[in-house]
């Protein structure tokens, strides 16, 4: 999927642009003012399900690490194991109208590496998702390249409260935190890792 760093970040200066311009302009009484354009979120399911498409296709070998209280077994990962941990990812979709308007984007650009990522976070704690980072390698000479996308989430199930921290890596492996607690009572935290290239 092509997906301009360049293009989102006009997009944002565009919509910066646009609201200033809304609010500047003289609004007859009893008229409704312009609404400016919205700014498009990063498709994260969209991203993570190009990548299982290449996973797929290349028939890439799948292996498993789950590590509890220091202890780690290893095994060969199947695909249905690898889906169910990458719909963690993909949902929910914060690009959601439902959601949308409840997450702001911010950008910040390292010119050194140079690296862009784009911050999705919220401010209602009663939403499983509380934030999104994604990591763009910018290229002038190629199409921008995402390096890595990470997730907090937070949300109760079943009387259990579930903090996580989620990182995929690109055309690498997918890696999720899973710190539980029942009745205010803590269990052994849970790291899964599912890796496709084995370099």
């Amino acid at each position: 999927m092509k997906y301009s760093v360049f293009t989102l970040l006009a997009s944002c200066l565009l919509f910066t642009a646009c609201k200033d311009n809304v609010s500047e302009q003289a609004t007859p009484a009893g008229a409704k003012g312009s609404i400016p354009p919205q700014v498009e979120f990063f498709p994260v399911p969209d991203y993570i399900g190009g990548e299982l498409k290449m996973i797929d296709s290349l028939q890439l070998p799948l292996s498993k690490s789950v590590t509890v209280n220091n202890t780690t077994r290893s095994a060969i990962a199947t695909d249905s194991e690898l889906r169910y941990w990458a719909r963690n990812f993909q949902e929910p979709d914060i690009s959601d109208p439902a959601l949308k308007n409840s997450y702001t984007e911010t950008s910040i650009a390292d010119q050194s590496a140079p690296s862009v990522t784009l911050i999705y976070t919220t401010s209602d704690h009663a939403l499983p998702v509380q934030k999104i980072n994604v990591y763009i390698k910018p290229s002038s000479e190629q199409n921008d390249k995402v390096t890595g996308i990470y997730m907090e989430k937070i949300y109760t199930l079943n009387d259990t409260l579930y903090n996580q921290q989620l990182y995929w890596k690109s055309g690498k492996n997918l890696q999720v935190t899973t710190e539980k607690k029942i009745h205010g009572n803590a269990l052994p935290v849970e790291k899964v890792k599912i890796t496709w290239d084995p370099s």
